[in-house]
């Protein structure tokens, strides 16, 4: 399964108060709406919610690219399992390995509990998404996400008495994916010698780990604020002999090899979330204001030498209207006309961020075992 995050505002930061004298409503309505559309039993009052910009994240397996309801079949967990600790409102979530509800240790998973649609006063449609952990049979809507963007800070949302619509049965969220990127300035390998990858043009060649020299089918760009989830990773010269710096978005994947690797997973090579390798020392999370990220794309998912590291190119499976967006989407479909048919394949085993970071604990402790990124 893939590993993925969405991020929640929790229910201590949401407030929720009839709009008539602005009264405070049950304090717990939002976990409440579990049961059924507490919203409405407000009734005659519309609802003003007001959210905190503060977000928290919570990582779990998928398998199908969606936040379902109920993700059980019979006593079993089959899918949207926690897969990292995450604190929310004082009380910490701990994965582990169980998936029988009734085992001695509660498996804890994650779920789209309901749906309902608030409005802002210039009548702009939101969808709310109550994002529950279960843990065993004991459920928790822990706080709301949103199915598209999130209101601006500061912005109050409605819900309008016998015009918001609830939904509480087999609902699904399609889950956002952070895009995949090189920092501008990073080299990458080509045949004539490193070139800064926003100097790269489509149809230019690239040396690749698998398959020596490719063409360039598409490049994007794009410009996100890095001074929170998206801050690039930096590789810092010399971890892993490169020579310089390298800069990647916290989910591109990177190649490792590894004996233990070999033992844990069958693999000896594998592809890693940059973010896993983050140590605090060597590889470090580098917020900035503005981080100018780019996108590569060859025919087949490949590695190129970026920095002298081998990190991957543009996975199909990442490639999403929520990542890059209608133009560059587009542009794609021009490129790929059967771009939402194709079914790539990584070019290597690639591991979820708490297999990776079981990985790094075990080489860690081993004696005699060595993990290096392959280099140019």
């Amino acid at each position: 399964m893939a590993e993925r995050t969405i991020y929640i505002i929790s229910t201590d930061n949401v407030s929720v108060v009839r709009d008539h004298g602005n009264r405070p409503v049950d304090s717990d309505i939002i976990d409440h709406a579990k049961y059924g559309d507490a919203f409405s039993w407000q009734n005659p009052h519309d609802l003003n919610f007001t959210f905190s910009s503060t977000t928290t994240g919570i990582t779990f397996d998928d398998a199908d690219g969606v936040l379902g309801d109920d993700p059980y079949s019979g006593f079993s967990v089959v899918d949207q399992r926690l897969t990292q600790p995450v604190e929310i409102d004082g009380t910490t979530y701990t994965p582990n390995d169980e998936t029988v509800r009734w085992g001695l240790q509660a498996p804890v998973s994650v779920e789209n509990e309901y749906e309902v649609t608030l409005f802002d006063d210039a009548g702009n449609e939101y969808r709310m998404v109550g994002v529950s952990i279960t843990q065993g049979y004991s459920t928790k809507v822990v706080g709301v996400t949103f199915d598209g963007a999130f209101p601006p800070s500061g912005t109050t949302l409605q819900y309008i008495q016998g015009v918001s619509t609830y939904n509480g049965t087999g609902q699904t969220l399609t889950i956002p994916t952070d895009p995949v990127c090189f920092l501008a300035g990073t080299l990458i390998e080509t045949p004539d010698g490193p070139c800064a990858i926003e100097y790269l043009k489509v149809g230019m060649s690239v040396l690749t780990l698998k398959n020596d020299a490719q063409d360039i089918r598409w490049i994007g760009r794009n410009s996100v604020c890095g001074l929170g989830r998206l801050a690039p990773i930096c590789i810092k010269a010399g971890a892993f002999d490169n020579h310089r710096d390298l800069y990647v978005s916290p989910n591109h994947r990177i190649l490792l090899r590894s004996s233990m690797a070999e033992l844990s997973f069958g693999q000896g090579e594998v592809l890693v979330p940059a973010k896993a390798l983050v140590n605090d020392v060597t590889v470090v999370r580098v917020p900035m204001r503005r981080a100018d990220y780019l996108h590569l794309m060859l025919d087949a998912h490949d590695l190129v030498f970026s920095e002298g590291i081998a990190t991957e190119t543009l996975f199909v499976g990442n490639v999403t209207l929520d990542i890059l967006g209608a133009d560059a989407m587009a542009e794609l479909l021009e490129i790929f006309p059967d771009l939402r048919h194709i079914s790539q394949n990584t070019s290597h085993m690639d591991l979820t961020m708490h297999e990776a970071q079981y990985l790094l604990h075990d080489v860690s402790q081993s004696k005699g075992l060595t993990v290096r990124l392959d280099a140019a």
